[in-house]
């Protein structure tokens, strides 16, 4: 089971290589068998192949990815939650979304799986 360290450490490098456009450093967070639903009510990505994919496709879209709270992890230590919020822009003008990420560790401390909770209501004009 990951230390709580760890479990920070993961949801820290998640934003930061997301925040710099680095698919690559993002997926190598993720179990090679994970599965992610960004949103949770999306398509379901499984493998690193499409993880990494879906993380290249927010390239010139996603311009920041930040934590605005405490990790949250559960008493099992394998299950955490984090909310955050991303700075995108669509070509319609700059967004802010606000989110909350769930992630799944397995025992080396790699994601298994991650949902994001959000919706429509959750963006709004960055001024």
């Amino acid at each position: 089971m990951p230390d709580p360290a760890h479990i920070v450490r993961v949801f820290e490098e998640y934003t930061g290589a997301l925040t710099r456009g680095d698919a690559a450093a993002a997926a190598a967070l993720f179990a090679p068998d994970a599965v992610v639903r960004d949103p949770i009510d999306g398509p379901v990505l499984e493998g690193t192949a499409k993880i990494r994919e879906f993380f290249a496709g927010g390239e010139g879209i996603l311009h920041s990815l930040e934590l605005t709270g405490p990790v949250r992890i559960a008493g099992d230590g394998v299950h955490a939650a984090a909310p955050m919020r991303a700075r995108l822009d669509f070509g319609d003008g700059p967004k802010l979304l606000d989110t909350l990420d769930v992630m799944t560790f397995d025992d080396d401390g790699r994601v298994v799986s991650m949902d994001a909770f959000y919706g429509p209501s959750n963006f709004t004009d960055a001024t």
